[in-house]
């Protein structure tokens, strides 16, 4: 490759001067491969291409093709396309590790698609012209192709350096076709950038293009690339974030099935949300139409219908078709594992009318209720709605990260990628989801004040700030309902936690029971007047804000819990305990009239409300048994339990495919008065003379006026001591809250604490509603 010298002395000037610029560009060529072996600088000799070292250890001075700036790999060094599609590359990177929305991950997908195919069409076109720039081609020995391998791109990528290029490079590297010119390995000289390109992992898996692309190779291959696919994909889907799953099946359609007819949907829906949405609360009548629930779940479009049908004459058949249907829904669901906001309010909506089982704990309520519970966490309902798209967006300071979520990210779970979470729409199905959370708080309170058990739904964000949440212009009439409910049960855990307190001060000794009694029944006062501030004029009806029937049984029955737990509780002084019996056969009473007297709006009772009323009914009948200075008030007492009873079966009996479980109570509480009765009736009366008053009790009762104001409960008045028992009995359904109040302050405080009054052969009697077992105090 030695060049021959120019002829001294016989260049003109202009030579020398083209001589001396040919001199430096040749200067710019890359060091050769004997100096990089050696890690030494190369120097050019003063004749020819040749550096000085090749020169004393007379060997042939070989370069590669110079390039200006760093190679490909090195961060900051990109030009033109290369530099955009790495930059694209590095964001989708970086995003995917971060997206935790739907939409998001749909649109990395869809990027990496793009990325992937133009990577194979330039492979394609290029036909591995790129792939030599980048892997430093060896270039020719000879100086005048030395020289040309200093020009641009253009001369490199011209016919001339093509050959040149094909003539030093390796037979291997000469017949490669293209499909190995895209398996080829980049930087593969240099260690260090090869594991770092290989710690950057493939965004997403080969495409199924490939195999289309008219790009040939080894079967095998392809197949094994395949198989790796569908594995990624089998993996990405296990480790995906929870979504909804609809179950909208045709085969389970009960149109489709010819259950019913789109018609009778239609009036089902109506008299639903007309006559039944009191009653269960949590549906959005402009929402949850006809068509918009079939297409959400087939379980709740058919339980509508179904509890619709319950209360409708005429559809006695069809009530029966419904209801064996939404079995077989709801254990479909279960089983294949469907998830979506409308399968929880199906759950719920099963729950107030549910068929009695074998047992009375033997229904669905509490594995329906668990369900619902269920489903709502996996779908993140109980999380606060908190934009997170914006950097200026901060969660409330109450609220942690952890317990909110994107209104996005939330649509998306439901399946609305496509809705505007600020238009009408994402509104609505944005409150959907707390109105769903909301409502399903307080069925479970509800279920567990009635049946005794202990609590499973936690307060969330939205529990403890939900005071105001009923009031917005897309509030449906029901929601103030609803709230003044979760307010109510939300603050009795505070409530408890104060009276437990109180009871437990009465060991100390030092302390009087009767201040302690005192303290407790203002603390339950200032409560309830707390409450019905707030909410008696909101959803009242009348001058008086008088509560609907429903509610006031719910309130009045909370407030007869409350009693309940104060004269169980362990560390309750006497003088409390038999205080508060007097004001707990109040509220049981008030329970029973305000079932008495709204018969008429009652027609769709729910199971818990009947359970409690039951509650109420062996509450007064236990504690008016031991009034010794009066039998007219447990007699007086027991007529109202059957009237209670009468109620309750034809409520239970509305229709006559109804089927309700207040009937089977019903039954339970006539039964439970005449055995009641009959015990009375055969007590001799040496054993009547034999229940006498303890002078002890008195004489704390009459301290318990000195200790300060006048204990007050709404229901009861003061004071306890004017005894004079009334020759005749009481008409407790047809008096007058006033009236009432006056007969029980008239019959006296003289309760018989050894029972002697209670007859019954089997004291446990009333053990099936386990009412005295309070979960907050474990008695």
């Amino acid at each position: 490759m030695d060049a021959t010298e120019p002829a001294a002395g016989t260049a003109t000037p202009e030579e020398l001067r083209q001589q001396a610029k040919a001199d430096n560009d040749h200067r710019k060529v890359a060091a050769c491969l004997v100096c990089r072996r050696s890690k030494v600088k190369c120097e050019r000799g003063p004749v020819g291409d040749r550096c000085r070292r090749c020169i004393q250890l007379h060997t042939e001075c070989e370069r590669p093709a110079f390039h200006v700036g760093r190679r490909k790999g090195v961060k900051n060094k990109r030009t033109g396309l290369d530099k955009a599609l790495y930059q694209v590359e590095e964001a989708l990177r970086q995003v995917s590790q971060n997206a935790h929305s739907v939409d998001a991950t749909r649109a990395v997908s869809e990027l990496k698609a793009l990325l992937q195919a133009s990577s194979q069409g330039q492979q394609r076109n290029s036909a591995g012209v790129a792939d030599r720039k980048r892997r430093h081609v060896t270039a020719s020995a000879d100086s005048h192709d030395q020289e040309s391998s200093s020009e641009t791109e253009d001369h490199v990528d011209s016919p001339q350096s093509e050959n040149s290029a094909r003539q030093v490079s390796s037979p291997v590297s000469s017949s490669r076709n293209p499909r190995e010119e895209s398996l080829a390995v980049d930087d593969a000289e240099n260690p260090l950038q090869l594991l770092a390109r290989a710690s950057n992992l493939h965004l997403s898996p080969p495409s199924s293009d490939i195999a289309a692309s008219g790009v040939t190779g080894s079967g095998s291959l392809q197949s094994l690339l395949n198989h790796n696919s569908k594995d990624i994909a089998e993996i990405e889907r296990f480790f995906n974030s929870t979504q909804f799953s609809l179950d909208t099946d045709a085969d389970m359609d009960p149109i489709n099935l010819g259950l019913l007819s789109e018609e009778e949907a239609e009036a089902l829906f109506a008299f639903f949300h007309q006559n039944l949405s009191h009653t269960r609360w949590g549906l959005d009548p402009l929402l949850y139409t006809p068509p918009f629930t079939r297409a959400r779940s087939l379980f709740l479009f058919t339980s509508i219908t179904a509890m619709s049908a319950l209360f409708m004459p005429s559809a006695g058949a069809l009530s029966r078709r419904l209801s064996n249907h939404c079995k077989t829904l709801a254990n479909r669901v279960i089983a294949t594992r469907c998830r979506s906001v409308e399968i929880v309010l199906a759950f719920m909506i099963n729950v107030p009318w549910m068929f009695p089982g074998k047992h009375s704990a033997d229904d669905d309520t509490c594995w329906y209720v668990s369900m619902a519970a269920t489903i709502s966490l996996d779908l993140s309902l109980h999380k606060t709605l908190v934009p997170l798209d914006s950097h200026n967006a901060e969660p409330p300071s109450h609220v942690s990260r952890a317990d909110c979520i994107d209104p996005k990210a939330a649509l998306a779970l439901d399946g609305f990628h496509d809705v505007d979470p600020s238009s009408e729409l994402g509104r609505r199905l944005l409150r959907r989801r707390e109105r769903t959370w909301i409502a399903l708080f307080v069925l479970e309170r509800g279920m567990c004040l009635a049946r005794g058990r202990t609590y499973s739904i936690p307060h969330t964000p939205i529990i403890k700030s939900c005071d105001r949440w009923h009031i917005s212009d897309i509030a449906d009439s029901m929601d103030g309902h609803l709230v003044s409910m979760a307010v109510l049960r939300r603050d009795l855990d505070k409530l408890f936690a104060s009276i437990r307190s109180l009871c437990d001060e009465a060991l100390d000794s030092r302390n009087n029971g009767s201040a302690i009694a005192h303290s407790i029944q203002l603390t339950i006062e200032q409560f309830f007047e707390r409450w019905h501030a707030n909410w008696g004029h909101s959803i009242g009806t009348g001058p008086d804000s008088r509560l609907p029937p429903y509610v006031q049984i719910l309130v009045t029955h909370t407030r007869l819990s409350i009693y309940g737990s104060v004269i169980n509780h362990p560390t309750a002084a006497v003088e409390v305990r038999h205080f508060f019996r007097a004001a707990g056969l109040s509220s049981a009473l008030h329970v029973m009239r305000a079932a008495i007297r709204g018969e008429s709006e009652l027609k769709s009772m729910p199971n818990n409300t009947a359970i409690m009323v039951s509650f109420a009914a062996c509450f007064a009948l236990r504690l008016s048994s031991q009034f010794a200075g009066n039998p007219n008030l447990a007699q007086s007492v027991r007529t109202l339990i059957e009237e209670t009873a009468d109620v309750l079966e034809r409520i239970g009996t509305i229709t006559l495919h109804r089927n309700g479980i207040s009937t089977l109570y019903g039954k339970y509480l006539r039964h439970i008065v005449r055995k009641a009765a009959i015990g009375t009736e055969t007590m001799t009366p040496s054993a009547r003379a034999g229940v006498d008053p303890l002078h002890s009790q008195v004489n704390a009762f009459q301290q318990l006026g000195h200790v300060g104001p006048v204990l007050t409960d709404p229901l009861v008045s003061q004071p306890y001591m004017e005894a004079s028992p009334w020759s005749e009995q009481f008409q407790f359904s047809a008096m007058s809250d006033d009236q009432v109040m006056e007969a029980l302050s008239r019959v006296g405080n003289e309760f018989d604490p050894s029972f002697g009054g209670f007859a019954w052969e089997d004291t446990a009697t009333l053990d099936w509603m386990d009412w005295s077992n309070l979960p907050e105090y474990r008695i």
